[in-house]
């Protein structure tokens, strides 16, 4: 992965693709696991690793400002099985993915709001498609 590009590389014949997005983050090594909670992190400066709050920093920050203008936001993963959708997204134990993370940011802004005059409505669904069914 360089930046937004991820090369795949054929072990059989050498033969390289590029596939090129909005966000690539880099999961596969480069972190290392506290033993008190479970939660993976970067495991040293040069690390390539993006954990839980790298997605939400990069990604959820600006989904979660257009929701508070008041525009309806949505997220979208779209993958390969195993690629990490669900981990992202959903999370697991002590590593809160982006919904949780951006739920919790949600609820915090609106408590912290001391206007009497300002109303938030709030609603969420999710929806998983696998195998192209519902």
């Amino acid at each position: 992965m360089t930046g937004t590009m991820t090369q795949v590389v054929n072990p059989e014949n050498q033969t390289k693709r590029e596939f090129y997005y909005d966000y690539c983050y880099w999961s596969h090594d480069g972190f290392v696991t506290d033993p008190d909670t479970g939660y993976a992190s970067k495991d040293g400066p040069g690390s390539k690793y993006a954990d839980q709050q790298v997605v939400f920093e990069t990604l959820g920050r600006d989904v979660l400002s257009a929701a508070f203008e008041g525009f309806h936001v949505s997220l979208f993963a779209y993958g390969q099985t195993g690629a990490g959708k669900s981990y992202s997204m959903v999370g697991y134990g002590s590593n809160k993915g982006i919904v949780p993370i951006t739920s919790d940011a949600i609820f915090k802004q609106i408590n912290e709001n001391k206007n009497p005059n300002v109303r938030y409505e709030v609603k969420a669904s999710m929806l998983e498609i696998y195998n192209e069914q519902i």
